[in-house]
């Protein structure tokens, strides 16, 4: 049943007009429990297959959460589940993973403690560049969207997250950020 909705969900994400559609399609699918999130795995593998990144993917992962929280925490662990496997992504996929991880964090579809699994004390020098663009892109944004997006980590009681995404910023990050993007940075670091 699983490579069948697997196999289904891929063929409506392909053949859809658009994320509105591709939601639609699925939806009348009346799939259950495992079978719906299956769809969020499937549309997880489809972004990082992409040549380049499909902003495609992105908004039907964010329909689906915005439908249920089931689908937020579904992609959560979908999204673990390729955090613990950089060291084996080729750089496509990697740049894609970074799209799409900084697309749902700064559209709200998921907040940075997605990022709880992350030990960043531990983390090798591929996983290090991985890091740093993603938050690179997340410090692109506004002054508003930054303290929006590390604000929502704040309340939560993710100490090791915030003290890990600290050390991070400042040891690695800082010395190649110029501009607006080191202005965001010391903006996040104060929402900690």
């Amino acid at each position: 049943a699983v490579v069948s909705t697997q196999s289904t969900g891929f063929c409506v994400l392909m053949s859809s007009e658009d994320f509105e559609h591709c939601f639609e399609q699925l939806m009348k699918l009346n799939l259950k429990d495992k079978q719906e999130r299956e769809i969020i795995h499937v549309a997880v593998l489809c972004a990082l297959k992409c040549k380049t990144y499909n902003p495609y993917y992105t908004s039907v992962i964010g329909k689906f959460c915005g439908f249920s929280k089931n689908y937020q925490v579904t992609t959560q662990f979908s999204l673990w589940d390729r955090l613990k496997e950089l060291q084996s992504l080729s750089p496509a996929k990697l740049s894609n993973l970074t799209k799409l991880l900084a697309a749902l964090i700064t559209s709200k579809t998921i907040s940075l403690a997605v990022l709880k699994v992350v030990n960043f004390a531990e983390i090798g020098s591929d996983d290090v560049t991985f890091f740093k663009g993603l938050f690179t892109a997340l410090l692109s944004n506004s002054e508003g969207v930054v303290t929006e997006i590390f604000g929502r980590v704040q309340p939560l009681p993710l100490d090791s997250l915030k003290n890990g995404m600290k050390v991070f910023m400042k040891h690695f990050l800082k010395p190649d950020l110029t501009g607006s993007e080191l202005k965001n940075m010391k903006i996040a670091l104060k929402c900690f």
